[in-house]
């Protein structure tokens, strides 16, 4: 069953309660499994499993796990969630963490022959390094320990197939876990908002159709909205390392039907495999945009500043329209002007919203080495966080500290977290307790424990509004064979480079929209046809999975 697909409308809740009681044992704890043949001898790493429930193990353990830190994060070996954990498994993790920035190369270092952790943690595996590292033993397959020891992720493959699919190589193995949303909100990586004060202003609807999103914009610029006198409204903003108004319109030209995860590739009508940035609707799309730009309804400077740039014209109160997962950036003062767009019809009829994410959130999160003694407690104890009891205790912390329970069950943060006395901010205060802030770690995210942006009202009737408008099959990053992926490191870089680069120039104009015959010419002499080739076996072997 997938999340997107075959139930658009349903009500998206917390895993144990849509999944069996006997998937979600008691207090979400993984129950140990006989090995399949009684009469081989019982490892020793089985052995010293618990029956079921915490802790893991009889007689405590250690294990080295080496991690990627987000700056907001206190040391990991300091967080009372982990060492609250530890207690209850009877399993210390000696946390070998690596600041964000410098994680990659060391990592790598210890991947490639270096001293190896038991576990990499918030590990930041691309599929290319699942692929290398599992083939060569590095990273161990973790089929058989989840099928015995981990219910909750088996719970999970169960109700949404397209986890395991997602994360299965091409010799049938799983070397890593995902990060896993089951809810909507988090999954629409931007939504479209509007300034619903500006339009009421200037007595406008929210617009349906890209003709009338164009007519809107263009009032906002010239009807003076605020109603400061001054010639300072910017219809739509953003910053330059997405420039989100072209992905949140592309589905209005019927542009990517298979999601976010594979850049400029999606599913043609035909069901194959399409490079869509060399479609002739892709054409239309670049038109529409260099209208906006030519005539100053798109900043600027969207292609120049950085994040606090916009920002900081957001809580000016200059901004029309914006790309984003909620609009708290805008700042206390102009949150609420903000209210969710409908996936807007398209010249053709077209209203899909395509910036949409997997179920399989990220990818890579965490493996266990060859190196690891007890990779059945391993697969134990990071199971626990794929259940409801385990995402509740990740998520939100120490009850009575960190979080208090309602009387109609609903959870809530504590002040120290929601309005910190020092100054913290949300993420930082509870990053004193959890790794979770910055994401891509071992977890799943469900709406009832959510308290990030992505739950907040503005955000969750955004991701209502444009759930009809989904794409019908929402395709996580592929994993490739080891063949594979050397060609596309060799085909990709240079095109996806291209693509971005010449986006911009067509819609400022620097190349006029006659070039585009000339654009896809290029694509086809750099190899655009052997990289769909290579994406349609990857995207043929996960339909199999």
């Amino acid at each position: 069953m997938k999340l997107q697909v075959k139930s658009r409308d349903m009500v998206l809740g917390s895993v144990c309660v849509m999944l069996s009681l006997s998937a979600c044992s008691t207090s979400d704890s993984p129950a140990a499994s006989t090995p399949a043949s009684s009469s081989a001898p019982v490892p020793a790493s089985v052995q010293e499993l618990t029956a079921s429930g915490f802790p893991i193990v009889n007689q405590p353990i250690t294990m080295t796990a080496m991690g990627s830190k987000m700056a907001t994060h206190a040391e990991w070996k300091d967080m009372k969630v982990l060492n609250e954990y530890a207690k209850k498994t009877n399993i210390t993790i000696d946390w070998q963490t690596i600041p964000e920035a410098g994680f990659l190369e060391k990592r790598n270092i210890s991947l490639a022959g270096g001293e190896l952790p038991d576990i990499f943690y918030r590990a930041r595996l691309t599929p290319f390094d699942e692929v290398n590292y599992g083939s060569q033993g590095i990273l161990i397959p973790l089929n058989k320990l989840i099928d015995q020891y981990a219910p909750n992720l088996k719970a999970l493959f169960a109700k949404y197939p397209e986890i395991k699919k997602s994360i299965t190589a091409p010799d049938g193995n799983i070397y890593s876990l995902p990060q896993v949303a089951d809810y909507l909100a988090p999954l629409i990586s931007n939504k479209q908002y509007i300034n619903k004060k500006w339009l009421d202003q200037l007595q406008l609807s929210v617009p349906t159709t890209t003709e009338e999103y164009y007519q809107v914009l263009k009032a906002f610029k010239e009807k003076d909205p605020n109603g400061n006198g001054k010639d300072d409204e910017i219809p739509w903003s953003g910053e330059k390392t997405a420039f989100q108004i072209w992905a949140g319109l592309r589905g209005s030209w019927g542009l990517g039907t298979a999601g976010d995860k594979n850049p400029n590739i999606d599913i043609g009508q035909d069901g194959k495999i399409r490079f869509y940035t060399m479609d002739p609707n892709y054409k239309g799309l670049l038109e529409y945009l260099n209208k906006l730009y030519k005539e100053g309804l798109i900043d600027k400077e969207v292609f120049t500043q950085e994040t606090p740039q916009f920002l900081a014209k957001g809580t000016q109160g200059v901004v029309g329209s914006i790309n984003v997962s909620n609009p708290t950036g805008m700042g206390p003062k102009f949150t609420d002007d903000y209210v969710a767009m409908p996936a807007l019809k398209g010249p053709n009829g077209d209203h899909l919203y395509s910036p949409v994410n997997s179920i399989t959130q990220v990818q890579g999160t965490f493996a266990i080495t060859k190196n690891n003694k007890h990779p059945e407690a391993t697969i134990r104890w990071v199971d626990y966080f794929y259940g409801e009891e385990g995402s509740k205790f990740f998520r939100m912390g120490i009850e009575g500290e960190t979080y208090d329970t309602l009387a109609d069950g609903t959870v809530q943060y504590k002040e120290l977290i929601s309005k910190n006395p020092k100054g913290l901010s949300l993420d930082q205060a509870i990053g004193q307790y959890s790794p979770w802030p910055g994401g891509g770690v071992p977890q799943l995210i469900t709406e009832k424990y959510d308290r990030t942006g992505n739950s907040i009202p503005a955000a969750l009737a955004a991701a209502k509004l444009l759930q009809p408008d989904i794409p019908k099959e929402v395709l996580p990053s592929f994993l490739f064979t080891k063949e594979e992926q050397d060609r596309l490191n060799a085909l990709n870089s240079d095109i996806d480079t291209f693509v971005k680069e010449s986006r911009v120039k067509f819609v400022m104009g620097a190349t006029p929209i006659s070039g585009f015959d000339a654009y896809v010419s290029t694509l086809k002499k750099m190899g655009v046809d052997e990289l769909v080739g290579i994406y349609q076996k990857a995207y043929d072997r996960y339909k199999k999975n």
